[in-house]
């Protein structure tokens, strides 16, 4: 299944968690749904991870954190991952 997209993700601002949030809570609600959304913006921060799988979990369950049904862009994270692991607290 392709997913849902929220954007291309050029935008200088990517899906917000509220936007992001109300885009699963109509997947849940739909019936028989195994919809699959790709949140423009993707991951850039390492905390930024824990907001999405928190989100996901809540709304979905814990089977949808698998690359099945969640799918995030992550290409910016590298940065970060590195700064997080050699102590530098991000923001």
């Amino acid at each position: 299944m392709n997913p849902l997209k929220t954007s291309t993700g050029k935008t200088p601002v990517g899906a917000t968690p509220a936007a992001a949030r109300a885009l699963w809570e109509t997947i849940a609600e739909t019936p028989g749904s195994r919809a699959v959304l790709r949140v423009s913006g993707g991951l850039r921060r390492v905390a930024d991870g824990g907001v999405t799988i928190d989100l996901v979990r809540a709304i979905l369950g814990p089977d949808a954190l698998g690359p099945e049904r969640l799918r995030v862009g992550a290409s910016g994270l590298p940065d970060d991952i590195e700064a997080v692991l050699g102590g530098a607290e991000r923001g």
